[in-house]
């Protein structure tokens, strides 16, 4: 599989520049981490899902490996200085990751960028983490419940914060 064969260089080479001080170096890693660690159909017929990881299998050494760049892309996404590479980290974990990151232990750095100043990567990681409550619902929804009812605290006594209202 060719796809395994780039797991090494992404691991050794792209990560590196995850930590890079320039924010547009970091944003460009994130965005080819994303692209390569996975393959987008990997010659399969199209419009087949994968539901579990046993339906998409890249051995023992692959999946460590996987899972060790998807990590350091989860932990860019909670702590970059930069919203932009925060937001390319979230964007870029598209459908094809669901079945890894509904794993429990993946679960919350996605519910700290919930967290997240900018509003926009809040939106994204809101909509990726209702994507993943089809797969994965038990862990999750009771975490976006409770997200929900303090966003509704939160408008309700939004306005009274300065007494003017």
């Amino acid at each position: 599989n060719n796809g395994n064969l780039l797991l090494p260089f992404l691991r050794n080479v792209i990560c590196m520049y995850l930590e890079h001080p320039s924010s547009d170096v970091r944003r460009e890693a994130t965005i080819t981490c994303c692209l390569l660690l996975l393959p987008f159909e990997n010659g399969l017929k199209r419009g087949q899902n994968f539901n579990t990881l046993l339906d998409f299998n890249l051995g023992h050494v692959s999946t460590s490996l996987m899972e060790e760049v998807l990590q350091k892309l989860l932990r860019l996404a909670v702590s970059d200085l930069s919203p932009v590479v925060r937001l390319c980290v979230i964007r870029g974990l598209d459908s094809r990751y669901d079945p890894y990151l509904c794993q429990l232990y993946l679960l919350p750095p996605l519910f700290l960028v919930l967290e997240d100043e900018a509003l926009a990567v809040r939106a994204c990681v809101l909509q990726l983490l209702g994507r993943l409550s089809r797969l994965n619902p038990a862990p999750i929804l009771p975490s976006l419940r409770r997200v929900l009812m303090d966003l509704i605290i939160e408008l309700r006594c939004g306005g009274d914060n300065d007494g003017s209202r």
